[in-house]
């Protein structure tokens, strides 16, 4: 796989799971946990893929085929999708515990 194409991996998931993203807020529905709960996973696999280009562009460096900023550029935009992720879990949680303290 060229690098270009690798790139284009890494940062495109975070691009679609960027949308919709509206912070911490306790006043989503109890309908829409679920929703909550399948941005959650989609965010792993967001994570887990660019984990694995992260992989394989650390595989390619060592053969000296992708310079030490594509490899940042990369690296940034794991951390970037890790946030993500966490922000993702804390919404869940706090809808969650929203939800039980209401009942």
């Amino acid at each position: 796989m060229k690098v270009p194409s690798l790139l284009l991996l890494t940062f495109l998931p975070g691009c679609v799971a960027a949308i919709g993203n509206t912070g911490y807020r306790t006043t989503t529905p109890a309908e829409a946990l679920p929703l909550l709960q399948q941005r959650v996973d989609t965010a792993q696999r967001i994570v887990d893929l660019r984990q694995r280009s992260v992989d394989e562009l650390l595989a390619l460096q060592q053969a000296g085929q992708v310079t030490p900023r594509d490899l940042n550029l990369a690296q940034i935009a794991l951390e970037e999708s890790r946030l993500v992720l966490l922000q993702c879990k804390a919404e869940l949680v706090a809808n969650q515990r929203h939800e039980a303290a209401r009942h």
